[in-house]
């Protein structure tokens, strides 16, 4: 039985892990419809429904295959955080990251996966070509293949064109990040973000809801020498906010007085160490998500239409409230496609879904423009994509070429991009 980091998706197959590229075409040749599966950090049903699972891990144990000065070709099913030191060992390392690297390369590009910094990309952004093996078990490579616009369509594809093998990815020099952490009013956050993006080369933060206070964190560029990490708080943090709930419901006293405490004991961070280090972070609690990205320009004004919604309708949130930044780029079904945008993110414990919390502030997002996060929940159609995504139709005739008769859709993701399987 496969299921999801967060065990919200689930099915009753088991994973075929195919060890050479000829046992992944026969697999390939069974006819069924199949779904390739990375570390399972995606919370929508894109597995759901297949007739096979495929766990790509078996076909390749090298990490980097092929190191440049400032790029280098790497094995696409292993997780960012095997190829971040692998990357380091060769004076190497990805631009940005998110604060979770346990994704395999390939679901991270698929799903446009990003970490935040008003002049950075998502990591989609940074394959300059991959190699995948199509359904009819040919090995394509972007940079060769006459199809125009493929690299752009693979970038972020769900993967729905190929099952993704290799790719070559721009890197920067291998390099150390200064974080600061610390504890802000909300309002003072809300009214000086703009500003923080501008002035720290990442940015972001995460607003505690039933406090009045944002978790600011910043990372920037230094020559100062390692020092050693901090005790990670963020999960014994989340545990404490549930507990603040949970006695609320008591009395709001008692969780007011909960959180005041809470907030007193948040000690201000400051910590060197190799970016990768400092960007990611273990997530041991689990949850299940909703990330919309909106333009700039009404981002603030859903924020605070967000929160003010959280604090007066759903007192039994108590997940924070995430908020970052990512630079615009080409990919056809990028989030951030064609502009730089701001990403809202809200969460729940599995236990407790939140269906009504999520649906509603949903609508809020909706009505700003929002695309969304593809591996978080979400309600959209295809309508709503062909509106939001300029050169959706591309992507689609991209796919169907690759995948004329859909083996790679589940029935969920084919609902979403090919308005097939009941919709």
């Amino acid at each position: 039985m496969w299921q999801n980091w967060a065990g919200n998706q689930q099915s009753s197959l088991t994973a075929s892990v195919p060890r050479t590229l000829d046992e992944l075409r026969r697999d390939l040749q069974s006819g069924n419809v199949l779904r390739a599966v990375g570390s399972g950090h995606s919370f929508t049903p894109l597995i759901a429904g297949a007739d096979g699972i495929l766990d790509m891990s078996g076909l390749d144990e090298r990490v980097v295959l092929q190191p440049f000065e400032s790029s280098a070709w790497v094995n696409m099913n292993v997780s960012l955080r095997q190829l971040s030191p692998a990357l380091g060992e060769h004076g190497l390392a990805f631009r940005n990251l998110g604060d979770i690297n346990t994704q395999t390369l390939a679901g991270a590009v698929s799903t446009a996966t990003h970490g935040t910094g008003a002049t950075l990309p998502c990591l989609s952004a940074e394959l300059l070509a991959a190699r995948f093996m199509t359904v009819a078990g040919d090995v394509v490579e972007t940079g060769s293949h006459e199809t125009p616009g493929l690299l752009e369509a693979v970038q972020v594809s769900l993967g729905t064109i190929g099952l993704l093998l290799e790719a070559h990815v721009s890197l920067v020099p291998k390099y150390n990040l200064h974080r600061q952490v610390r504890l802000a009013s909300v309002t003072d956050t809300l009214n000086g973000m703009m500003q923080h993006w501008e002035d720290n080369r990442n940015f972001e933060f995460f607003y505690i809801p039933h406090t009045g206070k944002a978790v600011e964190i910043r990372h920037n560029l230094t020559d100062l020498t390692e020092t050693k990490p901090p005790i990670d708080l963020d999960n014994l943090a989340v545990k404490a906010l549930r507990l603040a709930r949970s006695l609320g419901r008591l009395h709001p006293s008692l969780r007011s007085l909960l959180l005041k405490l809470l907030t007193l004991a948040q000690s201000d961070e400051d910590y060197v160490g190799e970016s990768w280090k400092v960007l990611c972070s273990q997530r041991d609690v689990r949850f299940i998500e909703m990330e919309y990205h909106l333009p700039i320009e009404v981002a603030q004004d859903a924020l605070n239409e967000v929160i003010s919604r959280t604090e007066a309708k759903y007192p039994d949130i108590f997940f924070p409230i995430e908020i970052r930044r990512s630079a615009g780029d080409r990919a056809y079904l990028s989030p951030f496609q064609g502009e730089g945008r701001i990403s809202i993110a809200i969460h729940s414990v599995p236990e407790e879904p939140q269906e009504a919390f999520f649906e509603d502030i949903e609508t809020i997002f909706k009505a700003a423009g929002g695309r969304p996060h593809w591996g978080k929940l979400h309600s959209l159609t295809q309508n709503d994509l062909v509106d939001l995504y300029p050169d959706f139709e591309k992507f689609a005739y991209i796919r169907q070429t690759f995948d004329p008769t859909g083996r790679l859709l589940s029935p969920a993701v084919a609902r979403l991009l090919d308005g097939t399987a009941g919709a």
